[in-house]
């Protein structure tokens, strides 16, 4: 990562954390890229996917209680 990106990073989540909406970033907080680089990789929230990934969170949660 180069120093602009990650200086990016850092002011958008600050941006962010101050009130500022989530779609105004110029960075990609998930993929700590450019915005730009990665629009195509994000789903939009479905009650589906959604529901399978607090699934998924409750089986990881399981199997590290499990340990």
């Amino acid at each position: 990562m180069d120093k602009k990106l990650a200086a990016a990073l850092k002011r958008d989540d600050q941006r962010e954390a101050a009130g500022m909406h989530a779609s105004d970033r110029q960075t990609c907080h998930t993929h700590q890229c450019w915005a730009t680089e990665c629009e195509d990789q994000h789903w939009r929230p479905t009650a589906g996917r959604l529901l399978a990934e607090a699934r998924d969170l409750d089986r990881i949660r399981s199997a590290n209680r499990n340990q």
